[in-house]
């Protein structure tokens, strides 16, 4: 009976986490932020915040650049959003993607590498990633010409 019960308690588990992972088409209709769109699809329109990073917040150092960066990625341009779930906002937490030329650009991964973003506090032990905010950080891009910059999630707990 323990076994009969794992396993429908495993085929539930599977199935609901199908249920809320999507990838969708849309078009951009604002950049809200370093890592906050405003996106209209086929089921409407709705925010989406990028996953696994951090952009500077606008009010602080470098965060107007973050997203002038972004909206530069962005202007003009169909993306693929893959998310799997909503933050406590509402939003989706997604991995936006831009197809250029038959090449897919993940566009997550270029806010890091470009020093326009930290990798999410959350994720900082994800080798791929911390390469990307090393690289940054060795050339001294982005948020990482000044000298020592403030975390965005250190910026949001000082300024509550």
């Amino acid at each position: 009976m323990k076994i009969y019960h794992s396993l429908i308690f495993f085929i539930i588990t599977l199935f609901s986490i199908d249920i809320f992972s999507e990838e969708y088409e849309a078009i951009v209709l604002k950049v809200i932020d370093g890592d906050t769109i405003y996106i209209k699809s086929d089921n409407g329109r709705k925010k989406v915040r990028l996953r696994h990073i951090d952009a500077p917040e606008i009010k602080q150092p470098y965060g107007e650049q973050a997203k002038n960066f972004l909206d530069n990625e962005l202007d003009d341009k169909r993306i693929i959003v893959n998310s799997d779930y909503k933050d406590k906002y509402g939003r989706d937490i997604g991995d936006i993607f831009v197809y250029n030329k038959n090449q897919a650009i993940y566009i997550n991964a270029k806010l890091i590498k470009s020093g326009n973003a930290w990798v999410y506090k959350s994720y900082r032990k994800n080798p791929y990633l911390m390469n990307l905010e090393n690289f940054a950080k060795n050339n001294k891009l982005g948020l990482w010409k000044g000298n020592s910059p403030i975390k965005p999630w250190e910026f949001r707990k000082k300024n509550k």
